[in-house]
C-alpha cells in the first residue's frame, strides 16, 4: 500500500482581502440604514401626535355630549389647553365630573393642535388627520 501524504501545510481563516470585502459590504448597508433610522423617529413622533390628537377630540366631544358648554374654543391651542385643564358639563347625569386629556408634553402641543378645529355649527372637536400647512 502507497503512503499518501496529504497536504496539510495549509492554514484556516480569512485573508485580508475577503476581510476587506466584509467591511465595505457593512459599510454600505450601514450607510443605507442610517438615515432611515432617523426618519422612524419622525415617523413615530408623527403618529404619537395623532393619537394624543384624537384623544383630545373624543375627550372633549365625550363632554360636549354630557352637556359641557365648549362655545369659547376659537382656536386649536385652546382646544388642546381646554382638553388639558378638564371640562365638567354643568348639570345632567355628569353634573361636576371631570372630562380630561391629562397632561400633554409641552412640545407636542403645536403638532397636536394642528390636526383639531373646533365646528361651531355642529358644536364638536374635528380631527383632521391630513391638516392643511397654515
Amino acid at each position: 500500500m502507497k503512503n499518501i501524504k496529504l497536504n496539510t501545510s495549509r492554514k484556516a481563516g480569512f485573508s485580508l482581502v475577503e476581510m476587506l470585502v466584509v467591511i465595505a459590504i457593512i459599510g454600505i448597508i450601514a450607510a443605507i440604514a442610517i438615515p432611515n433610522i432617523g426618519n422612524l423617529n419622525d415617523s413615530a413622533r408623527d403618529a404619537a401626535a395623532k393619537r394624543n390628537a384624537q384623544t383630545v377630540a373624543s375627550v372633549l366631544n365625550a363632554a360636549v355630549a354630557a352637556g359641557a358648554n365648549l362655545s369659547d374654543l376659537t382656536t386649536p391651542a385652546s382646544i388642546v389647553t381646554k382638553a388639558e385643564a378638564g371640562v365638567s358639563p354643568t348639570d345632567g347625569a355628569f353634573k361636576n365630573k371631570t372630562f380630561t386629556s391629562g397632561p400633554i408634553d409641552p412640545d407636542e402641543r403645536t403638532k397636536i393642535a394642528s390636526y383639531l378645529t373646533w365646528d361651531a355649527t355642529n358644536q364638536q372637536v374635528k380631527y383632521d388627520s391630513n391638516p392643511t400647512p397654515p
